[in-house]
């Protein structure tokens, strides 16, 4: 029988920014953020498993957890980055998880991202074919 495998897993993560020329968000300050993906495919690796998620939570935390966002290149415009905005913080993190599933000899395919920063605001990356 063919089918499919969905795997969704969220985690949180702390992490201060600011965001220059919006409003209050040009302040520092700070989230819990919570971390949402999705990755698909057809086959499990050797572990039985698309991705083990500890892999994909330990990069992100390991890099952002209890950090200043914009001190990465990667947040930083005067370092060919873009300000750390919810949308573009999803889109980082998409990047990151999508390079693990790409070293994985399974191949699963990352869907999307989301980042919830507050009760009332997340934004999401995907993936378009």
């Amino acid at each position: 029988m063919k089918g499919k495998y969905t795997l969704i897993k969220h985690f949180r993560l702390s992490a201060a920014h600011r965001i220059p020329g919006a409003g209050k968000c040009a302040r520092v300050h700070g989230h819990n953020y919570k971390v949402t993906f999705c990755v698909e495919g057809t086959e499990l690796d050797e572990q039985q498993m698309l991705i083990d998620f500890r892999t994909v939570k330990h990069a992100i935390e390991k890099r952002y957890d209890h950090h200043f966002l914009n001190d990465f290149p990667e947040f930083d415009p005067e370092r060919g980055g873009a300000a750390p905005s919810t949308e573009k913080v999803a889109e980082v993190f998409f990047r990151i998880i999508d390079e693990l599933c790409a070293q994985k000899s399974n191949r699963p395919t990352l869907r999307w991202v989301e980042v919830q920063e507050t009760d009332e605001a997340l934004a999401r990356f995907e993936r378009i074919d």
